[in-house]
């Protein structure tokens, strides 16, 4: 299969903080506001059995394609 239709996931050397938007659940993605901008975002580990709501505090740890890959704040 050709390059162009590979998702390429690029790894954050430190997390950047954000504040989601509209709710990450497992399996589905949310939006967040993050770097001076909205973004959808997902679940980093596919196992994460929380849902975020709306203002909650997320840490993002990565990106695929325009998708933010983040994880929960203790």
């Amino acid at each position: 299969m050709s390059e162009l239709f590979r998702s390429q996931v690029e790894m954050f050397a430190e997390p950047k903080q954000g504040t989601v938007t509209q709710t990450i659940a497992p399996y589905q993605r949310g939006r967040v506001k993050a770097m001076g901008s909205y973004w959808p975002a997902e679940f980093y580990q596919a196992t994460e059995q929380k849902h975020l709501p709306p203002d909650a505090p997320i840490l993002i740890v990565g990106i695929r394609d325009i998708t933010l890959l983040v994880i929960p704040v203790s």
